[in-house]
């Protein structure tokens, strides 16, 4: 099935795309060769240690794709955390717009004026919201940012690697500004290989300099297929190529080809931009595929962030209280699904939030149910397995999803306060055989509190689904089932619940902190 998925996200691509120009072809030859093999399987910690003893690190980015800036965003984390100062330098901008840069950085202009300054949508034109992280960071922590690339070379041959030598000269000019800094580079994959940008800044940098090179590659095709026959891929985070070289394994192929697939579309037709029923469609079907069902569901509206006509739309067949509470998700930027009438309403184009939504669509239209249980503290249990139902699904679909795990929460928050409330009481229901207890009301938590607070605990719950179903702990008969059971009778599914949670109690799931992952 997934690489189904993935032969038909490339066939998608290369309609709308095209065959790639035979420089890019070359270049893609050249990055392949870096993947024939790896000296080990590593991890995040021998990964940052490397990174701190090099002086120069080549990051690998997949412009359209925001799990890799992602990335990179969690290694500078650690980095700063020494003592060693870093300056980053981004591919994303054209060198001649440092002024506009740093003017940024000091807050002297918004984010407007700034895309318009440097010219972002026509000489870089990826989603700012994957950079923007960067920008964010490095002025919270006092970075200085470079741009080091050169557009507006599209038309002289050999395109690429003008911009490569531009791009490393701009680096060793970088190496020889801060020579006690650590030099961090986000720039595209294909640039990275070993014949490619940094061979041409060592040439720049000169026959005796001893400069310390680091590349981070990620999310290679070839490898995390070896790692699926040796049924590692959702174990091995970082993969040790060589002595100066890691690939980081955050997401399986299929995400990375669906999130470049999601961008030409958008780029293609900058009207419907935004418009997520078609990609919703897909994940639905898909998700009917693996759980089995078959059944035609496509009774829904979607509307994206910003859309007024969300309030307009629900007002007609919901309360006002409801409502309000609806429009408060709004403006804390969630991504949420309501049963009655089946509605939509996507902050994110991520795939992740995608199929979450997707999974609890189906989900309502199998339990055939209208409410939308935010009626908190008393429908956290049932929000929580909606939540659940909606990450199993996405995790069917990118096994490489990372969710938080308790201890990794905030100390103190109200949505960590009510998560750990859960599950103290789910405890106790599951050992003494006492109907289960519900959180809790305090007056200083909001529904927004509990909101969140049952992502968090259905996320857990949902991982465990995902690995039973993956080890055949439960048959598909007892997944339809769950699927059916009713969540608006709160004895009645109180008892279910806790029957899930004692049915899947002994399951072995692997449970990373934040710690230990990239």
């Amino acid at each position: 099935m997934q690489r189904i998925i993935l032969r038909q996200l490339k066939r998608s691509v290369h309609r709308l795309q095209g065959g790639p120009p035979p420089e890019i072809e070359r270049y893609y030859q050249a990055y392949k060769k870096e993947f024939k093999n790896y000296q080990k399987i590593s991890n995040k910690l021998e990964l940052l240690k490397s990174a701190r003893h090099a002086d120069i690190v080549f990051g690998a980015d997949f412009h359209p794709f925001a799990q890799s800036q992602r990335t990179h965003l969690r290694i500078l984390r650690e980095l700063v955390k020494g003592k060693r100062p870093v300056v980053l330098a981004l591919e994303a901008i054209d060198s001649r717009y440092q002024g506009a840069v740093e003017a940024y950085l000091d807050r002297e202009i918004d984010d407007k004026n700034f895309l318009k300054q440097i010219n972002y949508s026509r000489s870089w034109g990826f989603p700012w919201e994957n950079y923007k992280i960067l920008f964010e960071f490095a002025k919270v922590h006092d970075l200085p940012v470079y741009g080091i690339n050169r557009t507006g070379l599209d038309k002289q041959k050999g395109d690429l690697t003008l911009r490569d030598s531009h791009s490393a000269a701009q680096i060793v000019s970088l190496r020889r500004k801060f020579p006690h800094s650590l030099i961090y580079i986000v720039y595209g994959d294909l640039h990275l290989a070993s014949s490619h940008l940094p061979k041409l800044t060592r040439k720049y940098l000169g026959p005796q300099d001893r400069t310390r090179f680091l590349t981070i590659f990620q999310d290679s095709e070839s490898l995390y297929w070896r790692l699926a026959k040796r049924n590692l891929e959702e174990r091995v985070d970082v993969l040790k190529l060589r002595r100066d070289a890691y690939c980081v394994v955050n997401s399986p192929p299929w995400i990375k080809w669906q999130a470049y697939l999601d961008f030409l579309e958008q780029s293609i037709d900058d009207e419907h931009a935004g418009d997520y029923a078609e990609n919703l469609h897909h994940f639905i079907k898909l998700i009917q595929k693996l759980w089995k069902i078959d059944r035609q569901f496509s009774d829904f509206h979607a509307f994206s962030k910003g859309e007024v006509q969300l309030a307009h739309h629900l007002s007609k067949q919901m309360s006002k209280k409801s409502l309000n509470l609806i429009m408060s998700l709004v403006g804390q930027e969630k991504s949420f699904f309501i049963p009655s009438p089946p509605t939509f309403c996507i902050h994110s184009a991520d795939v992740n939030h995608l199929v979450t939504l997707a999974g609890q669509f189906i989900h309502s239209k199998l339990r055939s149910e209208k409410e939308i249980h935010l009626n908190f503290p008393q429908d956290l249990t049932a929000r929580i397995w909606i939540e659940a139902i909606g990450f199993f699904a996405s995790k069917l679909i990118n096994n490489r999803r990372k969710h938080a795990l308790l201890k990794d929460l905030p100390r103190h928050h109200h949505a960590t306060l009510v998560a750990l409330e859960q599950r103290l009481h789910e405890q106790i229901a599951i050992k003494t055989n006492q109907p289960l207890k519900r959180v809790r009301p305090v007056r200083s938590r909001k529904s927004v509190d509990y909101f969140e607070a049952s992502r968090i605990v259905g996320a857990i719950l949902g991982n465990r689904i995902y690995t039973a179903f993956q080890k055949n702990h439960f048959s598909i008969e007892t997944l339809h089932r769950w699927l059916r059971t009713p969540v608006n009778d709160d004895l009645k599914f109180s008892h279910f619940y806790i029957s899930v949670l004692r049915e899947l109690k002994n399951v072995q799931v692997l449970e990373q902190s934040k710690d230990e992952r990239l």
